[in-house]
């Protein structure tokens, strides 16, 4: 079974992605929203392979239901999302990898459900992101912190005076990339899990005086997408996926419901 689909927001170099296997396939998914891909499927043999989407959020990227029904489509049960983020909190600097542990939804652009037309009265009360997905992230990355992303529509920076408002309502970075897809993901009962590289650091914020070594978090990071593609079990349950309504085959409800350390200081 192909378990994991990692969407990656990040400039990896090609051969970095050696590390998870060779390139077994290409494919273009069609869905409803409209077409995804080609993602590229990689493993070695003694281990599951890996689906692999470049993703970057733009106002005129693919729309976020699409790629999530294309990963239930190729049978995908669990998602790690790799974005660049912008650091609000002022103790995260350029190149610190973080694991996101919750998120807040500031975009106004972006479709937020799959079902518009029905409410969310089904949805239950589920995690923000996977907890057994992120809990293997903490162990492979100990040296990232959890935090709160703020999902933005972009293409537009942040304002200092928004930057501020962000802050105070606890978000450690923005990005674009893991919001709705969170959401969208625990309706079809897809454990999500997310990773933020700092890009940059928030308007409100003073350049620093000296930049570190920003390579160091993103080798970290493509270390331990290797790692956690090579350990994870498919057949391990979780419970952590939201409402599912078998009735509608050709929607969010086909799928089964598949069965961190805490942020800032």
């Amino acid at each position: 079974m192909n378990s994991l689909l990692l969407l990656l927001a990040v400039p990896l170099p090609p051969q970095s992605l050696e590390a998870i296997g060779p390139l077994i396939e290409e494919r273009q998914v069609e869905t409803r929203y409209g077409p995804v891909g080609p993602l590229a499927r990689r493993g070695l043999p003694e281990t599951p392979s890996v689906w692999i989407q470049p993703y970057y959020g733009l106002p005129s990227r693919t729309d976020p239901r699409a790629t999530l029904q294309a990963a239930q489509q190729l049978h995908v049960s669990q998602i790690v999302a790799c974005d660049s983020v912008v650091a609000v909190n002022p103790v995260l600097g350029p190149g610190h990898p973080l694991l996101i542990t919750d998120y807040i939804d500031f975009t106004r652009h972006q479709p937020q459900t799959f079902y518009e037309n029905e409410g969310t009265g089904g949805l239950s009360q589920t995690p923000a992101v996977c907890p057994r997905l992120t809990d293997a992230l903490s162990h492979i990355l100990p040296m990232a912190p959890g935090g709160v992303y703020l999902g933005v529509d972009g293409p537009r920076r942040e304002t200092a005076a928004e930057a501020r408002m962000f802050r105070s309502w606890g978000a450690d970075v923005i990005g674009q990339n893991l919001v709705p897809e969170i959401a969208l993901a625990r309706e079809l009962g897809l454990c999500f899990a997310g990773l933020g590289i700092v890009e940059d650091i928030s308007a409100e914020r003073s350049t620093p005086t000296a930049q570190a070594d920003d390579s160091r978090g993103l080798e970290a990071v493509v270390l331990a997408l290797s790692e956690l593609s090579h350990s994870l079990d498919p057949n391990t349950p979780c419970n952590c996926g939201g409402r599912i309504d078998p009735g509608q085959a050709d929607g969010p409800g086909s799928a089964e419901s598949r069965p961190a350390r805490q942020p800032r200081q």
